[in-house]
């Protein structure tokens, strides 16, 4: 009964070891599907298997790599990165407070902050 239940553990180890190993594409095809759909200008988060992470702007697709531009605060070049590097490829999400609703905000906290203090300066003059 003992020897049973290992080689059952072994066996359902083994299988769930294997599956995420052959569900993964080592080839990059995947990606190349998915840069081949994507238009020049479109933001991207990009993760490589070595664990690095950055937003770029895809540039194009070539047959072996990818071109982007990374985001950084100092402009710089043109990268390629190759398909097997990548671990994940996806489009950026775009925030959802656009600039009209930083300014309402703004207007709305500087006028209740006058507000207040036009209620002290009343409470004062008492």
């Amino acid at each position: 009964m003992k020897f049973l239940r290992a080689v059952m553990s072994a066996v359902l180890a083994l299988l769930l070891t294997a599956i995420p190993a052959s569900a993964q594409s080592s080839d990059g095809s995947a990606w190349r599907a998915l840069a081949g759909q994507l238009e020049s200008g479109v933001a991207v988060d990009v993760r490589l298997r070595d664990g690095k992470r950055f937003r770029a702007t895809f540039i194009a697709a070539r047959p072996d790599a990818i071109l982007v531009q990374r985001k950084t605060r100092v402009p710089v070049s043109v990268e390629q990165i190759d398909y097997e590097a990548i671990a994940s490829l996806s489009r950026s999400q775009a925030s959802n407070v656009s600039g009209g609703k930083i300014a309402a905000i703004a207007l709305g906290s500087a006028g209740a902050a006058i507000g207040v203090l036009w209620l002290i300066a009343l409470a004062t003059l008492d």
